[in-house]
């Protein structure tokens, strides 16, 4: 059991260690959203008390543990250990109900469960009795911690809260009331989309339909302006041509030619007169024209003009 390692260690560390040095022991226990709970051990020595006397870790571990039970013995795994200026082992233990972690741990520690949280409660023993130290007069060179972390947020606690975790350093010969409250369950997982990395659908903001009508007459207007800059443009190219600004020429009006004169009618049997000659056949004078006019209520003669 644990309680009994941690019992012979710390009274050997008293015995054994000069001032010196300095040896850490620390229980950490998780707890499990499904009840359950694993518990490791850490048995450290502080680095300056190794360079002081050229020890190894494991030769100031084995002095302390010697004649007790070896801690690697009901664990699963160890870890090598180094943290805060100490080297030395982790021992990871099987897993328990939460239940059972004062029984793993060695001293009188309380887990329950109310509702959606973990309720921690005990008290750590760590007077000379508490210890069963045969007289150690050198206690100051030992440190203890407890580490208790829960599956989701610590909602109150007496100790040094880290996260979801809460540590305790409890001064050696003292007995410590310990206490902490955290969610029993961490926070929800992401959906299967977001954990695949699809793409998000992005949804466009309605748009109203006044600033529809606006951006409408806005562009109307636009377009308005451009129309008047590109014929101000032609304007400018026009009438920097040669001969831009008169007034083209109009095609003039031409006045009427009056009708050509038709010959007058020949009676019948006449002949035409010869061209050039200014005279009639035989050398008589031309006809004249008579001007009376026939007398109305005779007949027509056949030919005309007999």
């Amino acid at each position: 059991m644990i309680r009994s390692r941690v019992v012979a260690v710390a009274a050997l560390a008293v015995l054994t260690l000069t001032l010196s040095g300095c040896v850490r022991m620390g229980v950490e226990v998780a707890l499990q959203e499904d009840g359950a709970a694993t518990s490791n051990l850490v048995l450290a020595v502080e680095d300056a008390y190794l360079d002081q006397t050229g020890q190894s870790p494991d030769d100031v571990i084995d002095t302390l543990t010697e004649g007790q039970e070896d801690p690697a013995r009901e664990a699963v795994r160890t870890e090598d250990f180094e943290q805060d200026g100490y080297t030395g082992t982790r021992y990871v233990y099987p897993e328990t109900k939460v239940g059972d972690v004062g029984t793993r741990v060695g001293w009188p520690i309380k887990v329950v469960r109310k509702g959606g949280d973990y309720l921690v409660s005990g008290t750590l023993d760590l007077t000379e009795q508490g210890l069963d130290s045969r007289g150690g007069a050198a206690i100051d060179n030992l440190s203890i911690t407890v580490d208790i972390s829960f599956p989701g947020k610590v909602k109150d606690s007496n100790g040094i809260v880290d996260g979801n975790s809460v540590r305790w350093e409890p001064a050696v010969g003292e007995a410590v009331e310990i206490h902490a409250r955290g969610a029993a369950k961490g926070p929800a997982e992401p959906d299967a989309d977001e954990a695949t990395g699809a793409a998000e659908v992005v949804t466009l903001p309605v748009v109203p339909e006044w600033m529809v009508l606006a951006l409408g007459v806005s562009g109307l207007v636009i377009l308005l302006l451009i129309g008047v800059v590109v014929w101000q443009a032609m304007l400018r190219v026009r009438d920097r041509r040669p001969g831009a600004g008169a007034d083209p020429p109009y095609p003039q009006q031409q006045a009427p030619q009056p009708p050509a004169a038709q010959p007058a009618p020949q009676p019948y049997g006449s002949l035409p007169p010869q061209h050039g000659t200014g005279s009639s056949p035989y050398g008589a004078a031309p006809p004249q024209e008579r001007s009376t006019s026939p007398d109305q209520n005779l007949p027509p003669s056949f030919p005309p003009g007999y």
